[in-house]
């Protein structure tokens, strides 16, 4: 849906989502899990029946894949972020919704990381440390490579404190 008022001077302070290519890393991941979990559960049950354990290893694989097709999706619709002169706001949950708001003079410093999936498709995580004991770390993950560098940038700017 079209905002008017994300034009202009108020762009800045527009909830944004993060990249579309982050639905398939996150379906990649979600899927090899499955890989994994449906190989763990179904190992133990080989000696006891062939049969059962393929079946669990089946209907594992099946509520897996059919969870790593639709639960990025949903994910997506709801990570979103806004970057303000106070700081940045994360809404992220797809059934517990959460806000993290994190000023700017809370954050000690900046990593932005790729893994060999984000680098295949363009994106990267933008990780965010603070004071505090709560929330030490901070991620907004499905981020352009590029736009993370600049967020970064931007939050860590000096003369945006003073703003």
């Amino acid at each position: 849906m079209f905002n008017e008022a994300c034009l202009g001077e108020f762009q800045s302070m527009c909830d944004r989502q993060v990249d579309p290519a982050a639905i398939v890393t996150w379906r990649v991941q979600v899927w090899l899990t499955t890989l994994a979990i449906a190989g763990a559960s179904a190992i133990p049950l080989v000696p006891l029946a062939l049969p059962v354990a393929l079946a669990v290893m089946v209907g594992v694989t099946v509520v897996g894949l059919a969870i790593g097709w639709y639960w990025p999706v949903a994910r997506y619709r709801r990570l979103t972020y806004r970057i303000d002169p106070m700081g940045l706001t994360i809404n992220d949950g797809v059934w517990w919704l959460r806000q993290i708001a994190l000023p700017r003079a809370r954050i000690q410093h900046s990593d932005v990381s790729q893994g060999p999936l984000q680098r295949r498709y363009g994106i990267a995580t933008l990780k965010l440390y603070t004071a505090g004991s709560r929330y030490t770390k901070v991620e907004l993950e499905g981020l352009r490579h590029e736009d993370a560098l600049a967020l970064r940038d931007r939050l860590l700017a000096r003369e945006a404190l003073s703003a």
